[in-house]
């Protein structure tokens, strides 16, 4: 049952347990009743970022700004959807990499994955990709999209 309910609701700190309000069953409160929040929130606070994305960037021809460049810790990964794509966006040792959220073994999404040092581990089956390449550890023959960044100011823009 455990596994079946990970597939529905991700990782307990995952994006999709927060959008479903599903958060660690286990974790416990001993200070006072917090009011509801709403079931679905909106923007980066959505994805736990500390801060958001710079609205008074431009950036550079076929590059879309989806980050504050702080926003992120070092060591996570996180889903971003940009012009009807889902990007996979990791920062490693200060440096933001984006990659295919899509993993190419059976579709798992790798910003859900686990990010150790610059190897993600697809959380469905287990297949590991490089997120500076986009090169799969598991299978050479195969690989995910590597998208360029840039940043500029304080913004991560990604291009498609």
């Amino acid at each position: 049952m455990s596994f079946l309910k990970s597939l529905l609701h991700g990782r307990p700190n995952g994006l999709r347990a927060r959008l479903f309000g599903m958060g660690d069953p286990s974790a416990t409160s001993t200070s006072a009743p917090r009011p509801p929040e709403p079931a679905f929130e909106t923007g980066e606070k959505s994805l736990g970022l500390r801060k958001e994305a710079p609205k008074n960037v431009t950036p550079p021809d076929g590059f879309e700004v989806v980050l504050h460049k702080d926003a992120l810790p070092d060591g996570q990964i996180i889903e971003v959807i940009m012009g009807g794509t889902s990007v996979a966006v990791a920062r490693v040792d200060g440096v933001h990499y984006a990659i295919s959220n899509t993993c190419a073994h059976a579709g798992g999404p790798l910003g859900d994955g686990k990010l150790s040092g610059s190897t993600v581990t697809c959380p469905y089956h287990g297949w590991k990709y490089d997120v500076t390449t986009g090169a799969c550890l598991t299978d050479p023959s195969v690989s995910v999209r590597s998208y360029p960044i840039q940043i500029i100011g304080d913004a991560v823009c990604v291009a498609l």
